[in-house]
């Protein structure tokens, strides 16, 4: 733990039934033996690659040695001797004198009294409070990742190519296209407000459009092009070869934790499920046709999907949390070097369920990776929303 420090840390924390920040402010406590834990063992994994069938060696019986007439005697001789070595010490046994009495120890003092444990809090819990702080989707995906084959990529590059720490392209089982749904993504005012201003705005941009003439180039010979078929409907493939444009809703962490303060001080509400779920709109060409003899390609419908990968790869302060809240401390707080995360929160008596918030990083992730050889990060994909577009995109080739 960090050295000590003084002072009060104001901090805001959920407060699950009004749905809102509530800033709070305590003294800080040195608790040099209370920290997030990481003892329950790691659950049943859910989410593995495929074993690889080692190949069927042939196994050969040795022939068993035949004894003869000479190794019979040998091993007779040995056993005998071996007898008459253990009467021996017997003999020496009896025959030694009995030792002395041991001395009376004066009686142990009594033990002290035990001390009142700090209720635990260990990383695992973080998805049930999530739940109890109204991000189920975040939750679910949490828990898959608790519940994965250890799984993540080397650099930034490898990441966004879906390729693991062996080289290899990540298993299908890393890969989640089931649990986040674009009808649940727009319902959320703030999604449908991207959504709209990607499709209305955002395609027609001039780094947009060359990126799709480049990556529309290759088929020009065609008459027409179903990217979802030419990719083999795989999705990695179609994202690599047609997505065009993006538009944010929560790109990174940091950026998700930003926002809860952005929204504390607007009384806007805790963090919801979208905010710790995922975090960009993607746009990607659907169907296009050749206008020949013009070097023309008309792009007409779009898919729009998201892709985020679910990974815990730098240092990023995630908030603190308990069995039942999160907390945030305001980003003032955090800088230079204070210490501040080193330490839990104590809203009440440290002896209270529910009263100490303990500080969370990806670190943490981590560190439970290495304990327990689990902890798959994946990559999350949407389905895909098909747009037709009321003007047309049109790039000359």
């Amino acid at each position: 733990m960090a050295k000590a420090i003084e002072g009060k840390l104001t901090y805001l924390k959920s407060s699950n039934f009004l749905r809102r920040w509530t800033v709070r402010e305590c003294e800080v406590c040195d608790l040099a033996d209370v920290k997030l834990s990481s003892a329950r063992p790691a659950p049943r994994v859910a989410h593995a690659r495929p074993k690889e069938v080692p190949p069927r060696a042939n196994k050969t019986v040795p022939a068993r040695k035949k004894l003869t007439s000479e190794d019979r005697l040998v091993n007779l001789l040995n056993m005998a001797f071996a007898t008459a070595d253990a009467v021996s010490r017997f003999s020496d046994w009896v025959r030694s004198p009995a030792p002395p009495p041991a001395p009376l120890l004066p009686p142990a003092p009594p033990p002290p009294p035990a001390r009142k444990p700090v209720p635990p809090f260990d990383i695992q819990d973080v998805p049930k409070a999530m739940r109890k702080v109204g991000m189920p989707i975040a939750a679910k995906l949490q828990e898959r990742w608790f519940a994965g084959q250890a799984n993540y990529s080397r650099s930034s590059q490898d990441l966004m190519d879906e390729i693991d720490q062996s080289g290899a392209r990540y298993a299908q089982a890393m890969v989640d296209s089931t649990t986040v749904k674009m009808e649940w993504v727009l319902s959320f005012a703030r999604a449908k407000k991207e959504f709209d201003e990607l499709v209305n705005a955002h395609l027609w941009t001039p780094a947009a459009l060359e990126i799709l003439r480049r990556k529309l180039m290759p088929y020009r010979a065609r008459q027409d092009i179903v990217a979802w078929n030419v990719a083999n409907s795989d999705f990695l493939a179609f994202h690599q070869k047609f997505q065009f444009q993006f538009q944010p809703v929560n790109a990174t962490w940091a950026q998700r934790i930003g926002e809860f303060l952005d929204r504390s001080a607007k009384a806007n509400g805790v963090p919801d499920d979208l905010t710790g779920a995922l975090g960009a709109f993607n746009a990607a060409v659907q169907y296009a046709y050749f206008d020949h003899p013009r070097p023309e390609v008309v792009v007409t419908h779009i898919s729009v999907y998201v892709r985020d990968p679910y990974e815990f790869s730098d240092d990023q302060y995630l908030g603190h949390w308990s069995p039942s809240h999160v907390a945030v401390v305001p980003a003032h707080q955090l800088a230079g070097g204070s210490g501040w995360l080193d330490y839990p929160i104590v809203d009440g008596s440290v002896h209270e369920k529910d009263a100490v918030l303990y500080p969370v990083t990806n670190k943490d992730y981590r560190d439970w990776r290495f304990q327990y050889a689990q902890g798959g990060d994946f990559m999350i994909y949407t389905d895909r929303v098909s747009v037709k577009l009321d003007r047309p995109i049109r790039v000359r080739l």
